[in-house]
């Protein structure tokens, strides 16, 4: 049953950011955002990444299970915008010991 309530809290959060943002130029952007499951929890805990693949904006949608009750609670955290190269093979983003 809690499976059930995570996927739908995932469901209507994901369609909440969906229709806000993609319903005006659906029909043009097919494919624009795409979603990746990228869980490290309980089963009934979500992590999912959400890629704008045409402006580069970034979002994780988590879900929690509340240790007391077992309700679900979630957010949608904004992740910042990628940042594109010149050219292929261009590094934009270094860390750690360089030579």
């Amino acid at each position: 049953m809690m499976k059930l309530k995570g996927h739908c809290l995932v469901l209507v959060m994901t369609s909440a950011l969906f229709l806000s943002t993609a319903i005006p130029t659906l029909a043009a952007e097919a494919g624009r955002y795409q979603a990746l499951e990228i869980s490290v929890g309980k089963k009934s805990e979500y992590t999912i990444f959400i890629l704008d693949t045409k402006e580069g904006h970034m979002w994780l949608l988590e879900t929690k299970e509340s240790r007391v009750d077992g309700k679900l609670s979630g957010g949608l955290k904004y992740q910042g915008k990628l940042r594109s190269g010149n050219k292929a093979g261009e590094i934009i983003f270094q860390f750690g010991k360089t030579e």
